[in-house]
């Protein structure tokens, strides 16, 4: 294979030097979690198999191992590479686990590109202990967060040129301060089976938009259900078909509207949770979603589900003022905590189970 050589921390390893180092560092005592999932991946693409066993996150579903070519990564990572202008003189910041597919395709970049990988904590605040330069990083919504909260992490996060934030939903509140960042932050449209994103929308400075804009050899169109048909032979062998409803504004931009496992006919009325959840998204601080119960009247009713809140009330009589009949929740549910997967995910129908089982 041809991308075999990496550095990490400055330090450059060819493929013999990498099998040692791997070899080590997976022999010793008291490896953490995220180490070891590091190493093992570098053990797995130095190796002469074809292919690398991929984990999805289960957001949607039971969590299942994939196949993937390495042929089809590097595709990936050189698409990525290529947007922003990622080369042998960058520093990547891996601060996820390589465990999923967005730790293992920063890895995969730093191969097919020769920049020094930094590797930190894949913790909640992974800028709290680091120093130096990066110049493209990949964070979730909470460690932008967190990263944001101080003055201190504020800065080093604004010093990176390139953010991509993806994983879970962006809060409403997140984004708004994520508009006045100095700095490129991107939000990805991604999938394990796409491995990584295939589309990226500005979150700051100039070209903020609502509309995902495709990276160059991805093609989308739409099937019966409205729902996204991924066209991308560098990625995947067959047309992946999404569970993604979108609005395609043109051939290389759209919007995302929500996922078709969650629309609810109600009364034969087509509602999108997500977008209930977007214009509720300003008035809700504490978590929460919109999903669906049966009902023997409508089919199913809206319900609105919150996370630790003990006044449902006043949130009720805000919900009411802002959306339209046929939006507005029929129930109104708080739990104390939502379940989620292993990477922080909301398990939509775990939570509703452990509600109402």
């Amino acid at each position: 294979m041809q991308f075999d050589s990496l550095k990490i921390n400055c330090a450059h390893y060819n493929k013999k030097q990498l099998a040692t180092l791997v070899k080590d560092k997976l022999n010793e005592k008291g490896l953490v979690d995220f180490e070891c999932s590091f190493y093992t991946f570098i053990k797995d693409w130095i190796s002469n198999s074809d292919t690398v066993s991929i984990k999805t996150s289960g957001s949607t579903g039971k969590p299942k191992t994939i196949k993937v070519k390495k042929t089809q990564m590097i595709a990936s990572a050189q698409m990525t590479c290529k947007y922003f202008k990622i080369n042998s003189n960058s520093n990547l910041l891996l601060c996820l686990s390589a465990d999923y597919i967005a730790g293992k395709m920063m890895i995969v970049r730093a191969f097919v590109s020769g920049a020094n990988l930094v590797t930190v904590h894949p913790d909640g605040n992974p800028l709290k202990l680091f120093k130096g330069k990066v110049d493209f990083a990949a964070m979730v919504p909470l460690q932008v967060e967190n990263s944001l909260s101080t003055s201190g992490t504020k800065r080093k996060f604004l010093s990176i040129k390139n953010v991509i934030v993806g994983g879970a939903a962006i809060p409403y509140a997140l984004e708004k301060r994520i508009e006045k960042c100095s700095n490129n932050i991107y939000s990805t449209f991604a999938m394990t089976e796409t491995l990584s994103h295939i589309a990226l929308r500005r979150l700051s400075g100039r070209g903020i938009s609502d509309k995902y804009e495709l990276l160059p050899g991805i093609k989308i169109r739409k099937d019966k259900r409205g729902c996204m048909v991924v066209d991308a032979p560098v990625l995947n062998d067959k047309p992946i078909v999404t569970n993604d409803i979108i609005e395609m504004v043109d051939s290389r931009h759209f919007k995302w509207l929500g996922r078709y496992d969650n629309v609810i006919n109600s009364g034969g009325i087509k509602i999108y949770p997500e977008k209930i959840e977007e214009k509720l998204a300003p008035y809700i601080k504490n978590r929460f979603f919109v999903a669906a119960l049966p009902d023997d009247k409508l089919g199913n009713k809206v319900v609105l589900i919150l996370e630790n809140v003990e006044d449902t009330e006043t949130i009720k009589k805000k919900v009411e003022q802002l959306l339209g009949k046929y939006e507005c929740p029929k129930i109104y549910c708080s739990i104390k905590k939502f379940r989620e997967t292993a990477n922080g995910k909301v398990q939509r129908s775990e939570t509703l189970k452990a509600l109402f089982a």
